[in-house]
């Protein structure tokens, strides 16, 4: 299975690869936006995997490993950064634990949306244009793992039946949260190229979750005895 994943891997990064005669630019402002608890890194300029539903290609999805560093988060828009040259009408979504090779683990959220937010990063590479494809309006709790476990995230342009989708590498500049754009934690399942879940692997990906931290139980109930107090307080000062 492994020996399959990399002949098929291979295969989807060639046809970015052969399209290096256009320019390439990688200049541009840090990519991570507000809120975001990971951030795997900005595009490194080095390549592509092929990460695309409905464009001449039928389907494959690029999965990067991450970790929930505080007691649990609250993730409510995932996203991935993705060299375009399809028009992207939707985009599909999972989160994923327990990964290995041949093996999908389990799966904790997904989705689809027919209205991601689309934004230009200003980066070019390969003649394709860069763009952040982001899903919003999520609401998944994603508490801490145990150390050596991590979650995994996939977020697919899905087009209009033209063109390509290739999510960008990454090295880690301007990453947040771990792995910083250095986990190796890739996997590759795609139809298209018969492999299911082969990995893990590298290069690093370039995607992110965007959310909130859910404090501690006993923060939550410090905070709670710390507003009613003063609130005692106050009242006390008012009768006085």
């Amino acid at each position: 299975m492994k020996k399959n994943y990399q002949v098929a891997a291979r295969a989807a990064l060639l046809a970015l690869a052969l399209t290096a005669m256009f320019a390439l630019n990688t200049t541009a402002v840090a990519q991570a936006p507000p809120g975001s608890l990971w951030y795997n890194g900005d595009f490194d300029g080095n390549n592509g995997l092929s990460n695309e539903r409905n464009t001449i290609i039928t389907q494959a999805a690029v999965y990067d490993g991450f970790n929930v560093t505080s007691p649990a988060w609250n993730a409510t828009a995932v996203f991935s950064d993705d060299l375009v040259s399809t028009v992207i009408t939707g985009a599909d979504w999972e989160i994923r634990t327990s990964l290995s090779n041949g093996n999908a683990g389990t799966l904790i959220a997904s989705g689809t949306t027919n209205s991601p937010i689309v934004t230009p990063t200003g980066r070019i590479g390969f003649g394709f244009t860069e763009y952040m494809v982001e899903v919003t309006g999520l609401n998944v709790f994603l508490p801490m793992l145990p150390s050596g476990q991590h979650y995994w995230l996939n977020v697919t342009p899905v087009g209009n039946g033209t063109g390509r989708s290739f999510i960008s590498t990454t090295s880690g500049t301007n990453c947040v949260g771990t792995p910083c754009g250095n986990g190796m934690l890739t996997f590759f399942n795609s139809t298209y190229f018969g492999v299911y879940f082969g990995g893990p692997g590298g290069p690093d990906y370039s995607m992110g979750v965007i959310g909130n931290v859910v404090p501690e139980p006993a923060t939550v109930a410090l905070l709670t005895c710390g507003v009613g107090a003063l609130l005692i307080a106050l009242r006390r000062r008012r009768a006085v």
